[in-house]
């Protein structure tokens, strides 16, 4: 829990048009700038990630550790807020949504949080261990 940013995305007016849907190569650039930018908790549509977090496309769909999630993409980052929202819009990934937005419509913004809250990964268990010899 903390302070932080939202970042949110939404495809644009015209779906026909290509590159006017957010994709998951979208979501990981916005998360890596986010990482980059000093992010030290980050979710999507409060699905946690983590290094093993996997974020692909599965036909229309885009999934996050292979569940489907739905637009509009809320992305939550735990961090210094005013840090984290400077450091991104100047960002690969900022400039990278700016460009889209432009080109093709889609919609997106950001906004400091004073408080967030976001579950732990439920995927982070471990299955197997064996101590190292």
């Amino acid at each position: 829990t903390g302070p932080g940013v939202r970042v949110t995305l939404d495809d644009g007016a015209d779906a026909g048009v290509q590159g006017s849907q957010v994709v998951d190569t979208d979501l990981r650039m916005v998360t890596n700038s986010l990482w980059a930018s000093g992010a030290e908790a980050i979710a999507i549509n409060g699905r946690r990630l983590s290094v093993r977090t996997a974020i692909r496309n599965a036909g229309d769909a885009v999934t996050v550790d292979y569940r489907s999630l739905t637009r509009p993409y809320v992305v939550e980052a735990i961090g210094d807020a005013r840090a984290l929202e400077d450091a991104f819009r100047t960002s690969e990934g900022g400039l990278w949504v700016e460009g889209l937005a432009h080109h093709y419509g889609v919609v997106w913004s950001i906004g400091r949080v004073n408080e967030l809250s976001l579950l732990a990964d439920p995927g982070l268990g471990v299955e197997q261990a064996r101590r190292a010899r």
